[in-house]
């Protein structure tokens, strides 16, 4: 029997490498092809031991206690679990991952570990979002970000990858200089840095030109509420949990329902706030992001999406002295350039920057809140940065709680010090 499956097995390997399903029925000379010969046999070979493995599978089973079998609805319980406590679930979440961020761990010596846990609560994150129904009134990203992934699978397939890139990078260039050291470290960022920017290239040209928005998935966020199943109107929830309203009153004559009123325990203003419509909130999706119609905008935004792969391309280029300014330099060059590039068209545009949708504001403040990151990066972090950090911890060495928070920040030094996923912004 173990010989039947073996030879199965190996058979199948040959007939695959040579492309039977590709190789003529006969030869030059009218004869059958070994190919097609060595097919037939592989095929009974294959035949009697799917039923040896089928006979044997059964009786295994059946000697098994019924605690190993693993239940078929297992994933279905716990989908359904997480779609009617997703508040709980959100919260073990937001704990889990605030966790890793305070204590990152000693990582000299389990970075990879304490990593893996960050990664793995992310991902899961992730799965979770996906469970959930969509809210009833989702924030302009979410409508945004929805909308084109329901409109291009292709949009789908790239912010899942991209996303997926974001959320592993940094544990996979721990791994890999762990198992290869820098050189193969090196290799791989270009590799990663090389499909982030073919996704988001991908993602430009399906959505017609549009910014790119950092998430490019849906994310569930405080602010939206999950499906309401009350049937009342929006903000009511919100009401109700600062004081008593009055109940909605029913007009005789016209059967008309009048909303209900605060109570005196609630303010005019904050009451009115509930029932204001901003002018996203009509907007079609699609026009929650504007096409980026000149040649200068498009560059701009082409720049930015190289700039992580150009700078990847100067550190491995110049990886033998981190203190070398040119890779710094560059890098820097092109995001500047391209923000500068990117504001002359907003200008341009009607409105200017104050008619800018609230997704628009959103990414774009972003954006220029991660320029500050190139503070932590290359050659100003190890000439500049690095010794304020040093001199900064060292006063807080021997001083109650404050030597805690010094505890930390080194050992996120470490981070910035040794690997470059853990400042990327993109």
């Amino acid at each position: 029997m173990g010989l039947d499956i073996d030879r199965a097995f190996r058979f199948g390997t040959v007939v695959m490498d040579l492309g039977v399903a590709q190789a003529p029925s006969l030869d030059d000379n009218g004869y059958t092809s070994p190919v097609i010969r060595l097919n037939s046999i592989c095929n009974m070979a294959i035949s009697g031991s799917t039923k040896t493995m089928g006979n044997l599978y059964r009786r295994a089973q059946s000697h098994l206690p019924s605690t190993i079998i693993i239940p078929q609805n297992w994933l279905n319980s716990y989908e359904d679990f997480v779609k009617h406590n997703s508040a709980q679930v959100s919260q073990i979440e937001s704990a889990l991952r605030s966790l890793t961020y305070i204590l990152p761990g000693r990582f000299n010596e389990s970075e990879l570990a304490s990593e893996s846990l960050h990664t793995t609560i992310n991902l899961l994150s992730t799965y979770h979002t996906s469970l959930l129904p969509s809210p009833s009134h989702p924030l302009p990203h979410t409508r945004y970000t929805s909308y084109q992934r329901t409109k291009s699978k292709t949009y789908t397939r790239s912010s899942t990858l991209l996303r997926t890139i974001q959320y592993t990078e940094l544990l996979c260039e721990m791994f890999f200089k762990r198992r290869g050291g820098d050189k193969l470290r090196w290799r791989l960022v270009i590799v990663l840095e090389l499909i982030k920017a073919i996704c988001r290239t991908i993602m430009l040209r399906v959505t017609g030109w549009r910014m790119g928005i950092s998430p490019a998935t849906p994310e569930q966020r405080a602010g939206e509420d999950e499906s309401s199943s009350s049937g009342e109107e929006p903000g009511i929830e919100e009401i109700l949990d600062g004081g008593p309203v009055e109940k909605p009153y029913k007009m005789p004559r016209t059967q008309h329902t009048l909303s209900p009123l605060p109570s005196d325990q609630i303010s005019i203003p904050s009451y009115l706030s509930t029932r204001i419509i901003s002018p996203d909130a009509i907007r079609h999706a699609s026009l929650l992001v504007r096409r980026l119609t000149s040649y200068q905008a498009q560059a701009a935004e082409t720049l930015y999406i190289l700039r992580p792969l150009v700078y990847a391309l100067a550190m491995q280029r110049f990886q033998g002295n981190r203190q070398d300014w040119r890779p710094w330099i560059l890098g820097l060059a092109i995001e500047v350039s391209a923000r500068q590039l990117g504001k002359n068209q907003i200008r341009n545009q009607p409105g200017g920057m104050a008619g800018m949708t609230a997704v628009e504001k959103e990414e774009w403040n972003r954006r220029g809140w991660s320029v500050a990151w190139w503070g932590m990066r290359g050659a100003f972090y190890e000439n500049v940065t690095r010794a304020w950090i040093q001199a900064f911890t060292g006063k807080m060495k021997g001083k109650p709680l404050l030597d805690i928070v010094g505890g930390v920040i080194e050992d996120y030094e470490y981070l910035w010090n040794e690997y470059y996923f853990s400042t990327a912004t993109m």
